[in-house]
């Protein structure tokens, strides 16, 4: 599977056929009939109209004036929609693959006019009336703003539209060829240009992102439900409101038309299109969406996204028990501080004390949530009158205290951020610093696992497009493929593993894969870690990576610094903080990790060093000795 060459002026035609084919291929037992209809109909089409129906799937929106189509490879516009806009009987699209002359609202007519026009066309409003008036000026003059064609709207003949009519079958048929929403066909033009370098992955008929067709139906409503509240936050504003809450409840109702319910007693509200159960789909039984741990987990990411949203605008007690449906899945250790936080807002001390203490003595509890829940535990203590409970001491990292120009000084120098400020004064020719934040570690994971990220395992790769496992974040991710990472660890016990990463490095050199920033890993930078930092280090930081990697691919320290003439600590990472800085969640766990396995990590204090100082040449002075 491959991209259409860009010296072919239709390469995005031939990369459609492609996708086409591919659904065709592997998916077509999940179109009904008439979709079926509808893809036969595209692939009979005349070259030209093809293209053109191509192009109007790119662009954004599905409403387009005919007038401002030009495409030299496809050449005159109107003889090219004239196939598209004749009727389909038995098809997906009874009216056309495209209308010519669709009725539109004033929001699809004003997204198509421009502000002169519209001038033109409403003489009797104010001239200095902006483009964002519009809807409620031309609300006011008309009283009546029934959807009507562009030519009744402008009061103008020769305006001419063609609307794109095939609704959501070309998401599906994008979904199912990319297992996801975020890809399209731009993907094609940018792996021709080069900019988009994919891994190829062995695929075959089974290779596919779905099994049943209820499971596109409930990924497709599912991201309806996301954009519908997206919207609704940017139409209704951020400042909490009743019909903005109103909004998210009814999101969360159909949210909640769980698997438990037959399709006939799902709610009313909001419209059948949002609905997570489909009686077609099924034939009335209910869907259990956790029979699919990919589309759970999308449920249980729009649900956690709710649950902000809610405690941001102040619905405490809302939130609270939308974390509550999270207990069992993969997001609780981020939803239970959550939940507790929500709970302590809303008046419920009581009830967050109890479930942080119990959530604290469970064995199987995550360091993420657990330091969380700690923090939160003194003050829910201090909101009962209790005594504080006693706490483990954490590790202790070293510091240092380091005075450098400041970041305007630094700047004028070349020296642009604290980070790098830190590094230059850090660095000396014996004991080189990179700036490597959390493009080290989790590079060298991948280069050393590379074949276990690209294995084709079932639910993994869809298409010749990914740029890593789909189900990385998932949390059987590890567990599918524990004896393949086990055997590459095991590599880390000899000299091999020098070997294999330095070749996938030159291998694999701008290939996307995760983890990996290409830019940052030089020849030089990979040496020296190969170098100076021992195998059984990496094995402990690869096995915190892959305990949580959505988590645990942030938070590393921002410098590494080489001792490469040292016989021991022949390395040490430094977290840089500047005066008003303080230490996140998930960089505490990596610098605790440092702390049990006698990993040389230090946290460096930036003081800054005012203009007049650096102009006097004081140097930048350390308050606590280098490694030695």
């Amino acid at each position: 599977m491959q991209a259409a060459p860009l010296d072919n002026p239709r390469y995005y035609l031939a990369n459609f056929d492609t996708l086409i084919d591919w659904v065709c291929q592997c998916h077509a037992d999940l179109l009904t009939e008439a979709e079926r209809a509808t893809v036969d109909a595209i692939t009979r089409l005349p070259d030209a109209s093809r293209a053109l129906l191509v192009r109007l799937l790119m662009r954004k929106g599905d409403h387009f004036e005919r007038s401002q189509l030009h495409y030299a490879e496809i050449g005159a516009i109107e003889a090219a929609s004239q196939p598209l806009i004749t009727p389909l009987a038995d098809s997906a699209t009874p009216d056309g693959l495209c209308r010519h002359n669709a009725d539109l609202t004033l929001d699809e007519m004003l997204a198509l006019v421009t502000l002169p026009r519209l001038r033109a066309a409403f003489p009797e409003l104010h001239r200095s009336t902006p483009k964002r008036r519009m809807h409620d000026a031309i609300s006011e003059l008309l009283g009546d703003i029934t959807p009507r064609p562009l030519p009744a709207w402008l009061n103008d003949p020769a305006a001419d539209t063609l609307s794109v009519g095939l609704g959501e079958l070309s998401r599906r048929l994008s979904l199912m060829f990319f297992g996801n929403l975020r890809q399209n066909l731009s993907d094609f033009v940018l792996s021709e240009l080069g900019l988009l370098r994919c891994e190829t992955v062995a695929l075959s008929p089974a290779s596919r992102a779905f099994t049943h067709r209820w499971e596109v139906d409930r990924y497709l409503a599912l991201e309806q439900l996301r954009e519908d509240w997206q919207q609704a936050r940017e139409r209704l504003g951020r400042p909490a409101n009743a019909e903005l809450e109103r909004h998210w409840q009814r999101i969360v109702v159909a949210l909640d038309a769980t698997p438990s319910a037959a399709a006939d007693e799902i709610p009313a509200e909001p419209s059948a299109s949002h609905q997570l159960t489909d009686a077609r789909a099924t034939d009335g039984r209910a869907i259990d969406d956790r029979a699919n741990a990919w589309l759970a987990q999308r449920r249980d990411r729009l649900r956690f996204s709710l649950a902000r949203d809610a405690e941001r605008q102040g619905w405490h007690q809302a939130a609270a028990r939308q974390y509550a449906c999270l207990e069992d899945s993969a997001y609780v250790p981020r939803a239970m501080p959550r939940r507790v936080r929500a709970l302590e807002l809303s008046g419920d001390i009581s009830t967050a004390h109890a479930l942080a203490s119990e959530r604290l003595a469970r064995a199987e509890i995550t360091l993420d949530e657990q330091l969380a829940l700690e923090r939160a535990l003194p003050r829910l203590c201090r909101g009962l009158g209790l005594p504080a409970p006693r706490r483990a001491k954490a590790p202790t990292t070293p510091q240092i205290t380091l005075t450098v120009p400041d970041l305007a000084t630094s700047a004028a120098a070349g020296i642009h951020g604290v980070e790098r400020a830190a590094a230059h004064a850090l660095a000396t020719p014996e004991a080189p610093v990179f700036y490597v934040e959390n493009g080290l570690i989790p590079a060298l994971f991948t280069l050393l696992c590379w074949e276990v990220l690209f294995a084709p395992l079932p639910g993994a790769f869809f298409h010749a497009f990914h740029t890593g496992p789909a189900d990385l974040y998932r949390p059987d991710f590890v567990s599918r493929r524990q004896a393949a990472f086990e055997t590459c660890f095991a590599r880390l016990k000899e000299d091999s593993y020098r070997t294999v990463i330095r070749e996938r490095h030159q291998q694999k050199q701008g290939i996307q894969a995760p983890f990996v920033h290409w830019e940052l890993l030089s020849e030089e930078l990979l040496n020296h870690a190969l170098d100076c930092i021992p195998p059984a280090h990496l094995e402990a930081c690869f096995r915190h990576l892959l305990a949580n990697p959505r988590e645990h691919r942030a938070g590393l320290p921002d410098l590494i610094q080489f001792f490469p003439e040292h016989n021991s600590d022949r390395y040490r990472l430094i977290e840089v903080k500047a005066p008003t800085d303080r230490l996140q969640d998930n960089q505490r766990q990596w610098l605790a990790l440092f702390a049990r396995h006698a990993m040389p990590a230090l946290e460096c204090r930036v003081e800054w060093l005012s203009a007049t100082e650096a102009s006097q040449g004081k140097s930048s002075e350390h308050k606590a000795p280098p490694a030695s």
